[in-house]
């Protein structure tokens, strides 16, 4: 997973990956998704930084759900496990928290 340094601070990506509408209803991937997170963020005691977040609304049938910068390296092994890949921050407007912390609403783009 790559990171930046800006400023001597090291910057982490946010990530994402992709469910179908089938995968979600169907096979309760999501459900399954939230499980194996919220066993690592207790694990790691909560993080204020540490969330997953959902697309409000499908787009042809799929939805996207982000990692936070603060999903890494707690993280990697789910994030490649679904093959998810880099991405910027989502717009706050568009996207739900789905579990992690709530500040980490604040990471969030305002356009």
């Amino acid at each position: 997973m790559q990171s930046v340094i800006k400023h001597g601070i090291l910057i982490m990506s946010w990530h994402k990956i992709l469910f179908s509408f089938k995968q979600i209803e169907k096979e309760r991937a999501l459900i399954e998704l939230e499980k194996k997170f919220e066993k690592i963020y207790i694990d790691f005691d909560g993080p204020s930084d540490m969330a997953l977040f959902s697309d409000n609304e499908y787009h042809d049938n799929k939805i996207n759900i982000y990692f936070t910068p603060g999903c890494s390296p707690a993280c990697d092994r789910l994030i490649a496990e679904h093959k998810g890949v880099e991405c910027e921050a989502p717009d706050v407007e568009h996207v739900t928290i789905v579990t992690g912390n709530d500040d980490s609403e604040d990471l969030l783009a305002s356009h």
